[in-house]
């Protein structure tokens, strides 16, 4: 490791090794940090069998929404996660699907009534499927329904790391004091930077250990991760096809017990297309099959530049949370989410194409009830 340094001082040309600063991020580092080993808790929240992969569904007619269902059931997926703002019909839509041979996840927004959904269910009793919602309290009689907390929405605002964890533990911690036994899913975007992505996850593991250990309760707790849209562009195919695969490896290596890929156009697109669908089947197969990452759950035991990054993380989200009322956290969180899109807006403010804003793509879910934002040529 001396070798090493003293190596980097030559190429550097300097005794002194510059300091690094994340400014997305927040987070400085230098050199010598990937030489400290720092305390790192034993994993009990990450994953220790193989990653589930789910192909995203975000249903909205029930003509596209099976159309894009069959495609991908025929092209070899081995999960289903569908999302929809009006329940579709359910007794067409899961027409001929073989539910023995997959997992199935519905994943609803706070707004959506579940009542269609727990009927069909009471019905046809379908094999490993599996309802989730992001309703914090639900009738006695509906114990088996799944609490979802969607990361993945503060990561699609423009969340950095550390915002996108607070958003988490700031609905955890209050969720876990109501001491629930259902079980709980924590939704987590990935986004550009690989190390400070797979920190993330090893932060998440270390925060919800501490906060379950506040509370004292213990409940089944699932991270999943999902590939996103936010730095995806409308230009250049190969782009998103890198980033994907860079993204879904990272879900894979990161311990997440899940990892869905959404189409990279979803944001944008008017109409369902059917290769970006195939591209983020394929992903999966690839890295499963030809880099055989299904074998392996976690490879990142040991890594010193991911323990400080994840360190940093676990004691930036510790300070907000215990500095902050939740009556102001939401405004505080939301008004930290903009400063970091500046900052990204004004990192490719060079690039010559323009840059997407708001206005030019869906509706789709953000933080606190707002739209995503979408970022061209990150």
């Amino acid at each position: 490791m001396e070798a090493w340094i003293e190596q980097l001082k030559k190429e550097y040309k300097r005794q002194d090794l510059p300091e690094f600063f994340n400014q997305i991020e927040g987070i400085s580092y230098s050199f010598l940090d990937q030489t400290k080993s720092l305390t790192a808790w034993e994993s009990r929240c990450l994953n220790t069998q193989k990653t589930a992969t789910y192909a995203f569904h975000h249903i909205e007619d029930l003509h596209s929404a099976r159309a894009n269902l069959l495609h991908d059931l025929s092209h070899g997926c081995d999960g289903i996660m569908l999302t929809w703002d009006e329940t579709p019909n359910l007794d067409q839509l899961f027409k001929d699907v073989h539910f023995e041979y997959l997992q199935t996840i519905v994943c609803l927004p706070r707004k959506v009534d579940l009542t269609p959904v727990l009927q069909w269910m009471n019905r046809n009793h379908p094999n490993n499927f599996r309802l989730e919602t992001g309703i914090k309290e639900l009738p006695i009689s509906h114990p088996s329904v799944g609490y979802v907390i969607s990361g993945f929405d503060a990561y699609s605002s423009g969340a950095n790391a550390w915002q996108e964890l607070a958003y988490v533990c700031n609905f955890l911690e209050p969720f876990l004091a109501n001491k629930s036994s259902r079980e709980v899913t924590l939704e987590m975007g990935i986004g550009e930077n690989l190390v400070v992505e797979l920190a993330k996850f090893r932060a998440l593991d270390w925060l919800v250990q501490a906060i379950c250990e506040k509370q004292q309760h213990y409940p089944s707790i699932r991270i999943r991760c999902k590939t996103g849209w936010r730095n995806k562009t409308s230009y250049h195919v190969n782009d998103n096809q890198i980033r994907q695969t860079v993204e879904a490896m990272c879900g894979f290596i990161s311990g997440a017990q899940e990892l869905c890929i959404t189409p990279y156009d979803f944001a944008y697109a008017t109409s369902a297309d059917f290769v970006v669908r195939r591209m983020a089947l394929n992903t999966v197969h690839i890295l499963e099959n030809e880099a055989e990452l299904k074998d392996k759950k976690s490879y990142i035991n040991g890594s010193f530049i991911v323990q400080h990054h994840a360190h940093w993380l676990c004691d930036k989200v510790w300070s907000v949370l215990n500095s902050t009322s939740s009556e102001n956290f939401q405004h505080q969180l939301q008004q930290e989410i903009e400063n970091t899109n500046q900052l990204r807006k004004q990192q490719i403010s060079i690039s010559t194409e323009p840059i997407k804003e708001a206005n030019d793509f869906k509706e789709i879910s953000g933080v606190f009830g707002g739209i995503g934002v979408y970022f061209q040529n990150l």
